[in-house]
């Protein structure tokens, strides 16, 4: 068992695989901890919030309820990490592998994900509103009444996702690939997006 001063300590002495750790409820904020690994880590309700976690291992980790205001996690792989009703208002997630993550009813508004690797990922109800997605991977990613009011999906690729319900009022799809999206398709047609190109939609 350790607790989060024990962590930081043994971090500072150039410790860095924190595997399967429990540190529910704990405050981390405002602390470096790149190239961290947590996997499997049981993390629910964390506050991480301005902690800098890029290119960590938070895979298959537990962030349910986590608070991340403005963490950078840029380059970190959350891959099936569970990051249900997590707040990550204005956080770093650039470049970050999220495939078959858990981000359901997350707020993400503000958010940076460029490049973010979102295949397969749970969104249904999330917030990213005014989020900036460009050049995002989110084929086959479940949308479903995710709000992406003023958001940049410009270049990402949205093909096979569930949008049923989805909320894209003046985001913008220029250049976005929506192949396949098929009935939730009509959904985008009048919400105030833009540029968006459909390929295939059998």
């Amino acid at each position: 068992m350790i607790d989060a001063s024990q962590l930081l300590k043994q971090y500072e002495s150039g410790k860095r695989d924190f595997s399967r750790v429990n540190l529910t409820r704990v405050s981390l904020k405002d602390f470096n901890l790149t190239e961290i690994k947590l996997w499997r880590a049981n993390l629910a309700e964390i506050n991480l919030d301005r902690s800098r976690l890029q290119r960590a291992n938070l895979s298959e980790s537990n962030l349910s309820g986590a608070t991340l205001w403005r963490a950078d996690l840029g380059w970190a792989s959350l891959v099936q990490a569970r990051c249900s009703r997590a707040l990550l208002i204005h956080a770093n997630l650039q470049q970050a592998n999220l495939s078959r993550a858990l981000f359901n009813h997350a707020d993400l508004r503000l958010a940076c994900l460029i490049g973010a690797d979102l295949q397969g990922a749970d969104l249904s109800g999330a917030n990213l509103s005014y989020a900036d997605l460009r050049s995002a991977n989110l084929m086959g990613a479940n949308l479903s009444r995710t709000k992406f009011t003023g958001a940049n999906l410009a270049q990402t690729n949205l093909s096979h996702t569930n949008l049923d319900e989805a909320i894209l009022a003046g985001a913008d799809l220029s250049q976005a690939t929506l192949s396949a999206v098929g009935r939730n398709q009509t959904r985008l047609t009048g919400s105030g997006v833009t540029g968006s190109r459909k390929i295939n939609n059998s």
